[in-house]
């Protein structure tokens, strides 16, 4: 639990009209909330898994606000980070999948030499909304015959819950939320 609440601003009609957009910057704007964001992120994780289990798993974090949260978590934790990435972005054997969520439709892909290492997976994100991006990733996982095994999000649009729990590619997927 963290020690001081965190406000975060609500952007409405961001990107597109009925949509409220959170703004995350007030956390990186503070490096004492953003540590500890860090810090209760990477407290969720030990408390959800032993030490054994975290010697074989890796962090995988979406494009590319999860990236800012993911890194500093896998550095703590001293796990590894594979970074899911536009369309494009990948120089390595591109392991290539597609996306819909609230705002949008597009194509996504990950370092499969990089996947192929690790069979067990922990998906850091910034907010979880409707849960789309994390159930596509997930499945992504799963056709490669990997797990995901944990998600962890800044913070979570609660009124979009219904939507997430009606949604069965996150059926039996630990979700935690820190804020």
């Amino acid at each position: 639990m963290l020690a001081k609440k965190i406000i975060l601003k609500i952007i409405k009609d961001y990107p597109k009209p009925g949509i409220n957009f959170i703004d995350i910057n007030p956390i990186l704007h503070n490096p004492a909330d953003f540590a500890a964001v860090t810090d209760e992120l990477c407290k969720k994780i030990t408390n959800c898994l032993s030490a054994e289990e975290l010697k074989s798993v890796a962090v995988i974090a979406p494009e590319a606000r999860g990236f800012i949260f993911a890194a500093p978590v896998a550095y703590k934790l001293g796990l590894p980070l594979l970074l899911i990435r536009k369309e494009g972005k990948i120089p390595n054997k591109p392991y290539p999948f597609h996306i819909t969520n609230e705002y949008t439709s597009y194509n996504m892909e990950v370092d499969s030499e990089l996947l192929a290492k690790y069979d067990r997976y922990i998906y850091i994100d910034d907010i979880l909304a409707t849960g789309q991006t994390l159930a596509a990733v997930r499945q992504a996982l799963q056709a490669q015959g990997k797990e995901m095994i944990l998600s962890l999000h800044v913070t979570d649009v609660a009124d979009l819950k219904g939507m997430r729990d009606a949604n069965a590619a996150l059926k039996n997927l630990p979700i935690e939320i820190v804020l």
